[in-house]
């Protein structure tokens, strides 16, 4: 190979691994300024005004079992039509 074509091999190599660099450089200042400006006030808001908002609690702890009795509602055809 030609030694020109050599040179240009050699600095567009440079040129993408430094390419590389500055992405992952402006790729992480991104995401953390998305993180603190959006979700973490969520999360904090989340936090401090319903601390569970799945309610994944069982109940009393005392209790003997979390067993919760299915509710039977009236069974036709359209109950199984939609979904919820």
């Amino acid at each position: 190979m030609s030694p020109v074509l050599n040179l240009l091999k050699t600095i567009w190599r440079g040129w993408k691994r430094g390419v590389h660099g500055i992405n992952s450089v402006i790729s992480f200042t991104l995401m953390s300024f998305v993180y603190c400006t959006a979700l973490a006030p969520v999360a904090i808001g989340f936090r401090l005004f319903k601390p569970d908002p799945t309610d994944r609690g069982l109940g009393d702890p005392n209790a003997e079992s979390y067993w919760q009795n299915v509710r039977i509602t009236e069974q036709d055809v359209r109950r199984s039509q939609r979904m919820w």
